[in-house]
């Protein structure tokens, strides 16, 4: 993609927007989708003790997990988002797994 650098884990860096961090959860793959949330805040964002914990300070990972977890039939979510505030970041989770932290103040 123009004006990103993908890295080797699927992560990719925008480039043309400084300081944005964005992965993508595979649905499909063994995590659930806040085992890549905290991934990706361990990546970008620098907080205090363990991730795991931080995250769960702010929104419930269990509830994270169900709110856009596939429903009947396998069939996926396509429209919805969820965004709280963590470590300096504004986190934005939507449905098609993609995970976007933009500093607060951008």
């Amino acid at each position: 993609m123009a004006g990103e650098d993908e890295r080797a884990d699927g992560a990719v860096v925008a480039e043309d927007e400084p300081g944005v961090y964005r992965a993508t959860h595979d649905f499909e793959g063994r995590h659930e989708l806040s085992t890549s949330v905290i991934e990706a805040i361990e990546e970008a964002a620098d907080v205090e003790g363990p991730s795991s914990r931080v995250l769960a300070d702010v929104i419930d990972p269990d509830c994270l997990d169900g709110l856009f977890r596939p429903v009947r039939h396998r069939t996926e979510r396509e429209n919805g988002k969820v965004q709280f505030p963590l470590g300096g970041y504004r986190i934005a989770v939507y449905a098609t797994g993609e995970i976007v932290l933009r500093p607060i103040g951008d």
